[in-house]
């Protein structure tokens, strides 16, 4: 057996674990860069965390993931609900995350002033 065919073994299997993982949960995914921890997604993380265990929130997994290319609306947001509805909150604080969160989690409802706002205007 070659690296490659043992490399996409393990790639199959690591992709159908997650999968499971994932299933008919709610994913809140967070930037978590450079940019998205200088101005506060350290804290916004803490509070996800926090929210999970307090609000016992068994139907969210929390994720993180690198740049998005929007450091200006850092930290940024991604709920993914378990239809793979995508909602992106910008300039996201920890009061706000909790909110997002438990609307999402326990309501099954979005917050539209917290998403993302088209920009108008010339640059």
């Amino acid at each position: 057996m070659s690296y490659l065919e043992i490399y996409n073994r393990l790639r199959e299997c690591a992709e159908k674990e997650i999968k499971k993982k994932r299933k008919d949960k709610i994913r809140a995914v967070l930037g978590y860069s450079i940019c998205s921890i200088s101005v506060g997604a350290n804290e916004v993380l803490k509070e996800l965390q926090n929210t999970l265990v307090v609000e016992q929130l068994d139907n969210v997994i929390i994720e993180t993931t690198g740049c998005n290319g929007l450091c200006h609306k850092e930290p940024l947001l991604n709920i993914i609900t378990s239809e793979g509805i995508q909602y992106s909150y910008e300039l996201v604080t920890p009061e706000k995350a909790r909110a997002i969160l438990i609307s999402h989690a326990l309501y099954d409802e979005f917050i539209p002033e917290y998403l993302i706002k088209e920009q108008k205007g010339e640059f």
